[in-house]
C-alpha cells in the first residue's frame, strides 16, 4: 500500500476513508483548466522557525523532487481532507485542478496554478483573497530521504495541496505562499521556452534509409545542412497525453486505494501497513528490524540507532508506558506544567510581586502607581537511564505478554524516578522539588510526631490564592499517625473522607509517596501545596534500545531506557511544607 508524507501543520491525528466504486473524476491536461495568472511556492526552501518548518524540518537547494521545469502534477484540496472537519476524509477527493513546475529560485520551487472551475472546492479558493491560500506538498514516503538534522535531500513531489487556512488547516511551512505571476518571470519562462524549442530544431536526430537499404542517422546542426531523406522513421509522440495518462495512473493509486488510517501531519497509514506494536515484540525476540520499525516516522523520539541495535520506540508502546507513569505520578496527577523543549535548558519567566488592590481615588487626586515585578526561573534538563535485563527464554515465548511486561517495568521506575525529583529534588546537579524550591511553612514541636492542631496551622500557612487545586503529600505512615490523632472535634471536620483509597486530610487529597521523609528529627514529613507552579521539563521523551551482546554470557539480553528531563518551583510561596524539630 502507498504511505504518504504531507507537509502540513497539526497534532498527530487518525482519519479513515473508505474506497469508492464508481470512477475517479477524469484528470485533464494543464492547459485544459483555468489558469488563475498565479503561482504557488509548493516547494520551499528553509523555514520560518529557526530555518525549519513545523515538523522541524526543512527543504534545501539540493533536495531532488523528481521533478523537472514543464512537468505537472495534481492539485488536491488539502490533501483529500475534509475542507470543515480535520478529523475526516472528504467523501470524494477533491482535485480542483494541476501545477506546472515553472522555476526554481532562492526561495524554493515554484508551480503554476490551473484550476477546474467545475470543482466546488476550486470556487471556493477562488472566492478567497489569495493572502489567505497557503500550499504543502505530498510525497511517496519510502522514497523519502531525510537527515538526522532534518534536512530533506530526496521528496517526489506526488500532488500538490492548496487550501484557505484557518485555526488548524494549517501548512507545515508558512513560507508556503501563493501570488500572482510576476511579468518579468514570465518573460523569462517564456524566453526559456523559446530557446529550448530553438535549440530542438537545430539539432535533430534524422533515420533514413539509402538506396542501398541501409539505415542512417544524420545529425543536422544546422537548417541549411538538412538532407532530405528518403522515408523518415521518427515516432510521432503525443507528450500531452503521455503526462496525462502518468498523472492519472498515480491519482488512481491515490484516490481508489482501499480503506486505512491517515497520520497527520506525518504520515498516512494504509491498510497492510505492519503494525508497530507487533514489529515491537519481534525486535524485542529476536532482533530483527522487522517492518513497522520505520525511522522516517515523524514522533517526538529522535535519537538515532547504535551499533548495539539502537532503535525508535513506536508510539503504541511509548504510550502504554507513559499510561503507567501517569498513573503513579504524583506531579502529573496533582495538576503539574509539562513543558517540552529540545534544549538543555529552558528559561520560565514568573510573576515576582503582583500589583497591589486598586486605589480609591478622590476626583482630581493622584492614581495609584504599582507595577508587578517578574522573575526567571532556569531549569536544565538531566539524563536519567534504565536498564531492564530479560532472559533469551522469555523473549522467546510468545505468550509471555512481553511487550506488558516492559511497559510496566519501564512505566514503574519512570514514575518512582520522577515522584523522587518532583518532591526532593536538591536543584544542584539534579532538577529541584518543591521540598526544596517550597516554603519552610512550619517547624512541628515534635521530632516524632505531629500534633492535632498542627495540621490547620500547616494548611492555613498557604496563601489563599492557591487552595484551590492544593493536594497534600506525605508517606502513608504519616498519614496513619495523622489518621489515629485525637483533639478537639473541630480541628478534624473538614476530613470527612478517610478511605485509604484516595484519602483526604482538610477536605484536600492526600498523595502517598516514599520520597517525603519520614516523622523524624529533621524531616520534612508534609507537604501542602499547589502543583501547577511546579514545572516538568521534558526533552524529546523515553529511547529504548536493545543491547544483543553485553549480557549474552548470562543468557539475557538487555533494555536500556533513556529520558531527559527536569523540574523547577515557579513559586516558592504555593508550596508550604512541614519539619519535624
Amino acid at each position: 500500500m502507498e504511505t504518504y508524507r504531507l507537509k502540513i501543520k497539526g497534532e498527530t491525528k487518525t482519519a479513515e476513508r473508505q474506497p469508492k466504486d464508481e470512477a475517479a473524476k477524469r484528470i485533464k491536461p494543464y492547459g485544459e483548466y483555468t489558469d488563475m495568472g498565479l503561482e504557488v511556492l509548493g516547494v520551499p526552501f528553509g523555514g520560518p522557525e529557526s530555518g525549519r518548518d513545523a515538523q522541524g524540518e526543512a527543504f534545501h537547494a539540493d533536495t531532488n523532487i523528481w521533478m523537472n521545469q514543464g512537468d505537472t502534477v495534481p492539485l488536491t484540496y488539502y490533501h483529500g481532507f475534509g475542507p470543515d472537519d480535520p478529523d475526516t476524509w472528504q467523501e470524494d477527493p477533491a482535485i480542483i485542478g494541476m501545477g506546472k513546475l515553472s522555476r526554481v529560485d532562492e526561495r524554493g520551487y515554484w508551480f503554476d496554478v490551473s484550476l477546474d472551475m467545475s470543482e466546488p472546492l476550486a470556487m471556493r479558493l477562488a472566492e478567497k483573497p489569495v493572502e489567505e491560500w497557503r500550499a504543502s506538498s505530498g510525497a511517496v514516503s519510502h522514497l523519502v530521504r531525510i537527515t538526522r538534522s532534518g534536512m530533506i535531500d530526496v521528496w517526489p513531489v506526488g500532488e500538490i495541496a492548496l487550501f484557505d487556512v484557518n485555526e488548524w488547516r494549517l501548512p507545515a511551512n508558512d513560507f508556503a505562499v501563493i501570488q500572482a505571476k510576476s511579468e518579468s518571470a514570465e518573460l523569462e519562462r517564456e524566453s526559456d521556452e523559446l530557446k529550448d524549442a530553438a535549440e530542438r530544431e537545430a539539432k535533430k536526430i534524422q533515420t533514413f534509409e539509402t538506396p542501398n537499404g541501409e539505415e542512417v542517422k544524420n545529425i543536422m546542426e544546422n537548417e541549411n545542412e538538412i538532407q532530405e531523406p528518403v522515408e523518415e522513421q521518427v515516432e510521432q509522440v503525443n507528450i500531452e497525453a503521455t503526462i496525462e495518462e502518468k498523472v492519472k495512473a498515480y491519482l488512481d493509486k491515490f484516490q481508489n486505494k482501499p480503506a486505512g488510517k491517515m497520520q497527520a501531519p506525518a504520515t498516512i497509514k494504509s491498510v497492510g501497513e505492519a503494525d508497530p506494536e507487533k514489529a515491537f515484540e519481534i525486535y524485542c525476540r529476536t532482533g530483527q528490524k522487522a517492518k513497522g520499525l520505520i525511522h522516517a516516522n515523524k514522533a517526538a523520539l529522535q535519537e538515532g540507532t547504535t551499533t548495539e541495535g539502537g532503535f525508535l520506540v513506536p508510539n503504541d508502546f511509548l504510550g502504554q508506558i507513559i499510561a503507567k507513569r501517569d498513573e503513579m505520578s504524583i506531579a502529573r496527577r496533582a495538576g503539574a506544567r509539562v513543558i517540552q523543549t529540545n534544549r538543555d535548558y529552558i528559561d520560565i519567566p514568573y510573576e515576582d510581586t503582583s500589583e497591589t488592590a486598586f486605589v480609591l481615588t478622590a476626583e482630581e487626586g493622584a492614581v495609584d502607581e504599582n507595577e508587578p515585578t517578574f522573575g526567571n526561573a532556569q531549569a536544565r534538563v538531566y539524563k536519567y537511564t534504565k536498564l531492564v535485563k530479560v532472559s533469551e527464554e522469555l523473549l522467546a515465548d510468545d505468550a509471555a505478554n512481553l511487550q506488558s511486561f516492559l511497559g510496566d517495568a519501564f512505566g514503574r521506575a519512570w514514575a518512582g524516578t520522577e515522584n523522587g525529583i518532583a518532591l526532593a529534588g536538591t536543584g544542584s546537579g539534579q532538577p529541584q522539588g518543591v521540598l526544596v524550591g517550597g516554603t519552610a511553612g512550619l517547624t512541628f514541636d515534635s521530632a516524632t510526631t505531629i500534633g492535632a492542631a498542627e495540621i490547620p496551622e500547616l494548611f492555613w500557612k498557604l496563601g489563599s490564592p492557591y487552595h484551590e487545586g492544593a493536594v497534600w503529600v506525605m508517606k502513608g505512615a504519616t498519614l496513619g499517625l495523622l489518621q489515629g490523632l485525637t483533639g478537639n472535634n473541630f480541628q478534624f471536620v473538614p476530613t470527612p473522607n478517610s478511605n485509604a483509597m484516595s484519602p483526604q486530610l482538610w477536605g484536600k487529597p492526600v498523595f502517598l509517596s516514599d520520597s517525603m521523609g519520614a516523622v523524624t528529627t529533621g524531616l520534612k514529613s508534609a507537604v501542602y501545596g499547589n502543583w501547577y507552579y511546579y514545572a516538568l521539563i521534558e526533552n524529546q521523551g523515553m529511547v529504548v534500545r536493545r543491547l544483543n551482546e553485553l549480557y549474552a554470557g548470562n543468557g539475557q539480553v538487555g533494555f536500556l531506557a533513556t529520558v531527559r528531563m527536569g523540574g523547577v518551583v515557579l513559586q516558592a510561596e504555593a508550596f508550604q511544607y512541614g519539619k519535624q524539630a
